[in-house]
């Protein structure tokens, strides 16, 4: 393939010390596998590598704040692609609102393929008018004459992309149910189901062991450490015979941690020690106030030790996950859950809400007595053995994603 691929990625190249969720590590992902494997010629267009400037952490950002990130992106992303020969590339953008300007570029003759982390509009539909109208009704909302830019990042935006990409890649079929049922006019054979399987496994360490408990009467919740993941000492020692719950995402409203925290009055040990990691840093709007939210909760739980780990990465987390006997994904909505298929690797018991990504055992997870009593069970059962862990295949995804770039380089522009 001679065509350049452009992988506009508004999230990729900051460090893993952000907390910046599933599409930073999947861009990550598709640029470590492109670079090494050199499918084609592969440009990336990310924040660092266009020269844009923010004013605090990306994560840190409020709603306006990161609408005019997402304007600025958009900008300088489209101005860099624009002096490309659309006959000699084809662009990739890794999100909507964060994407490239879809309307100027496909009127341009420019070839575009676009990766739905999240549907936009079912997204704010869900959590910003907490379902008083079906995403199929507010996706007519894009032809609103005046609207504030933030709303057009959501509305406009995402019917431009379906207009003017030419293939449309969801992790799940769900989603691509949701698009069609909001978009009827929209080619069903445009959208691509390409799960992402565990995009980590080939590529972890082995993990060091967590540090052994060194002893009784610790508070029931632990300090704030830092979010750059560094040693928490007996903040993460466990004993062998604790059963560890472990969450992983980063702490936002969306997530419904709070349903983990509630459900635990509930769960029926018969004496065994319980320790729930809660795994994550605070991150985009409302993730602060959220976390502070559940360290509220969190100080009235006394059947388990909560502890507050902050964002991890690396061998911290690799470790945590080997160590854990049960993951629990109590979120509202997940696209795929890329840490869930993180945890099945090394072997854990999954819970999760019946979202996109639902795996192992689905419980309604805004039911605390039904969570607790699924948790109950399982704590029963004892620790987990993890000989499956670790053996998992690693994923596909690049390799498949590249075949349908190829496709559609050899498509006429």
């Amino acid at each position: 393939m001679n065509c350049e691929v452009l992988y506009s990625a508004a999230h990729a190249d900051f460090p893993d010390t952000e907390p910046l969720g599933g599409g930073k590590a999947v861009a990550d992902y598709l640029i470590r596998e492109w670079q090494d494997r050199k499918p084609f010629p592969l440009t990336v267009l990310s924040p660092i590598s266009l020269g844009l400037r923010l004013p605090k952490p990306l994560a840190q950002l409020s709603e306006l704040e990161y609408a005019r990130f997402c304007r600025e992106f958009e900008r300088v992303a489209t101005t860099e692609i624009l002096k490309r020969d659309p006959q000699r590339c084809v662009v990739l953008s890794n999100d909507i609102s964060e994407g490239p300007n879809f309307r100027v570029l496909g009127e341009r003759g420019y070839r575009i393929a676009t990766i739905f982390h999240v549907d936009v509009v079912e997204y704010f539909t869900r959590f910003y008018l907490h379902g008083a109208l079906r995403p199929e009704t507010a996706a007519r909302f894009h032809w609103f004459p005046v609207m504030p830019d933030v709303l057009r990042l959501v509305f406009e935006k995402q019917y431009q992309c379906l207009r003017h990409s030419q293939q449309i890649v969801v992790p799940s079929a769900p989603m691509r149910e949701t698009i069609l049922r909001c978009y009827p006019w929209c080619a069903a054979e445009k959208i691509v189901v390409l799960p992402w399987g565990n995009v980590t496994t080939d590529r972890s360490p082995h993990p060091d062991p967590l540090p052994a408990s060194r002893g009784e009467g610790m508070p029931s919740v632990s300090p704030l450490p830092s979010v750059r993941g560094e040693d928490q000492g007996e903040g993460l020692a466990v004993d062998d015979d604790v059963i560890v719950i472990i969450t992983l995402s980063r702490l936002s409203p969306e997530k419904g941690i709070e349903r983990l925290l509630a459900a635990l009055p509930y769960v029926h040990t018969n004496g065994r020690k319980l320790r729930v990691f809660i795994c994550g840093g605070a991150a985009y709007m409302k993730g602060h106030a959220y976390e502070q939210k559940l360290r509220r909760l969190a100080q009235s739980v006394n059947t388990a030790r909560v502890v507050f780990t902050g964002h991890i990465i690396g061998q911290q987390k690799a470790a945590l996950l080997l160590r854990a006997d049960i993951f629990v994904s109590p979120s509202r909505h997940e696209s795929y859950g890329l840490t869930i298929a993180e945890a099945l690797a090394a072997g854990c018991r999954v819970i999760s809400h019946n979202h996109y990504g639902a795996a192992g055992e689905v419980v309604d997870c805004g039911d605390p007595k039904a969570l607790g009593a699924v948790l109950t069970a399982m704590v029963a059962s004892g620790r987990t053995q993890k000989s499956q862990a670790g053996k998992s295949e690693p994923s596909l995804a690049a390799q498949k994603l590249a075949e349908i770039l190829t496709r559609l380089a050899s498509a006429k522009a």
